[in-house]
């Protein structure tokens, strides 16, 4: 009787076949080409199976009503989700209307870009003019305040990045720094633990300039106060730090 046992791992036994031989092509040495990954979780995906709401926002003449997905507002701001509890909705005349009387019209069509897109369109046209690039610094100030009120952490974590970038210079702005009229609007409309208030203290403290309190001294007094506090800590920290006093008593004489 012929022999049909079969060597394992043969071509004709049942042992997993051999490893096929990667082929090498010429050149293949170079660094893969970059992707930019655009995959999300099904979880981070926006929601817009669900009827709109209205949003209106400001008061009289200036007052500005959006329409935005519930659902896609909802999973950004607690502020939404709680106002469309029925507890809360119930109490409005039309509980698909909710009002923000005390907000900038511009500031939330900036954050609706944001609900949709997940970026800040604050980049100035080429054609742009100064007065309504300056305008647009105003709104940022305004759109911080916004995300305050709407308890929007991601939004306002942007818009502090964004005045970062827009304080180091980074293409394709040029350097920038937050206006007197922007600290005032921050700090009447954030909290006194605020971090923004930070950066706007640091900025003073490393790169404020007398000309900017001489145009404009009209400055909220707890920030001109942080701003000393930080020079103060500074100065203790140089050592040989130059005494004006000790370089020339005259010039606290009166003439």
């Amino acid at each position: 009787m012929a022999d049909l046992t079969l060597t394992f791992g043969s071509s004709f036994g049942p042992g997993p076949p051999a490893k096929r031989k990667r082929l090498e092509f010429s050149g293949d040495t170079q660094t893969p080409s970059t992707i930019v990954d655009r995959r999300c979780t099904v979880s981070q995906a926006l929601r817009l199976d669900c009827d709109f709401i209205t949003v209106a926002v400001g008061q009289d003449e200036l007052k500005v009503s959006f329409k935005v997905h519930e659902h896609a507002i909802c999973d950004r701001s607690e502020f939404f989700r709680n106002s469309m509890k029925p507890e809360w909705s119930s109490m409005r005349a039309d509980p698909r209307v909710i009002e923000l009387p005390e907000d900038d019209p511009d500031a939330f069509s900036l954050y609706r870009t944001w609900v949709y897109s997940g970026k800040l369109a604050i980049l100035p046209d080429k054609d742009c003019d100064l007065n309504s690039t300056t305008e647009r610094y105003h709104t940022l100030a305004y759109a911080y305040v916004l995300g305050e009120r709407l308890l929007d952490t991601d939004f306002k974590n942007a818009i502090a990045d964004a005045y970062v970038l827009y304080a180091r210079g980074i293409p394709p702005s040029r350097r920038y720094y937050p206006s007197n009229e922007e600290i005032r609007i921050i700090y009447e409309g954030t909290r006194e633990e605020s971090p923004i208030r930070q950066l706007l203290v640091d900025i003073w403290y490393c790169r404020g300039k007398a000309e900017w309190l001489e145009k404009d001294a009209d400055l909220p007094r707890e920030f001109l106060t942080n701003v000393v506090r930080e020079l103060l800590r500074v100065r203790v920290s140089v050592e040989n730090l130059s005494r004006p006093w000790k370089n020339s008593h005259e010039q606290y004489h009166e003439k």
